[in-house]
Formats: C-alpha cells, structure tokens, sequence
C-alpha cells in the first residue's frame, strides 16, 4: 500500500511539474518602421520562448540572422551596419509577468497583462514594461505583445546619412504559440 501511495504521489508531481512550463521553439517576432522613404519589414519565425505558469517567468531567445527581410540589401544592412549579428548573435528577454494574479491558467481565456523584465540586444540590455495578451486553451497558450524599441536605447547607430530617413522607434510585434513541455 505505501508503494502504491508513493507511485500514486509521484505520478501527481510528474503531471503536475510539467505542466507548468510551455515552450516554444517557433515564435514569431516581426519588425516594422516606415517612413517617407523606406519600409523594413522583417520576420524572424525561430524564436524560442518558455513560460513558467506557477511563476510567471518568461525567457525568449533568438539569433539576429534569422530575421528575413523581402529585400537582400536591407537584410545585409540589419546584420552588418545595424545590429552587428556577427558581433552580438542573439537578442535575449527575461522577466515575469507582472501582473499574475489576472491570470487563471487553469481555465480558458484571454487575459490582458503585463510584462517586466530585461530585453537585451546589441549588447545592450533595458529593462522594459510592456502589454501582453495571453489565451489560454486546452491546447496551450497563446502570447502576443506589440511595442517599440528605441535603436538609440540600444545603441544601435544609424548613419549620419540615413538619420532623417530612418526611424529611432522600431515597432516589435511578437507571437508565440506556447505548448505543455512533456519530459
């Protein structure tokens, strides 16, 4: 009977440990600034991300070479001028969801939040405060956010040339399919 009981509770923390964390490994993060003179449009479709349920952390990852770009020319310039992808690969967040208590992952819907932690690009890392909506279903999570970024905060330079031409904010619009991690 105690090795029954000891299985049984064993089970129950297996289910219930890993239930807790959802991940991706295929987040959507698009990049749009547009301006009298040129549009940059970007997607990058290989963003991991984990989200810890019981905590509220979050830790999303990707490489700046994977963004794609429709012109050849505009990539080259993100990764050679702009973000010096040789120099700083990745592009890091990590935080928590501020605001938990909004938040049932128990049970289906959407939930407006917020979200506060450290994004880190081009050597440079912020901590920053944005929205988030999160959707929750039997089948996972879903995680969107819409924000800018300042190149200057991140001291990404843009060349004297092109400073009229190019925005200093650049909209971020990130989505992530979360699933349950099974071990």
């Amino acid at each position: 009977m105690k090795k029954l009981f000891l299985v049984l509770a064993l089970t129950g923390f297996f289910f219930s440990s890993f239930s807790q964390k959802y991940m991706t490994k295929t987040g959507k993060i698009d990049i749009y600034s547009k301006t009298s003179m040129f549009t940059i449009e970007a997607a990058n479709k290989k963003v991991a991300c984990v989200l810890n349920t019981e905590t509220g952390d979050i830790a999303a990852s990707t490489l700046c070479l994977s963004f794609d770009f429709e012109e050849a020319l505009v990539e080259e310039h993100f990764n050679e001028n702009y973000m010096e992808s040789e120099k700083y690969p990745k592009a890091t967040f990590s935080g928590k969801i501020a605001d938990m208590s909004k938040v049932d992952f128990t049970k289906n819907g959407t939930y407006n939040v917020s979200v506060t932690g450290t994004l880190t690009m081009h050597g440079t890392a912020n901590t920053i405060t944005e929205p988030a909506v999160l959707v929750v279903s039997s089948t996972g999570i879903k995680a969107t956010s819409t924000f800018n970024v300042s190149l200057a905060a991140y001291k990404i330079k843009v060349e004297e040339s092109y400073k009229d031409r190019i925005n200093d904010a650049i909209e971020l619009k990130l989505a992530f399919d979360l699933a349950a991690v099974v071990n």
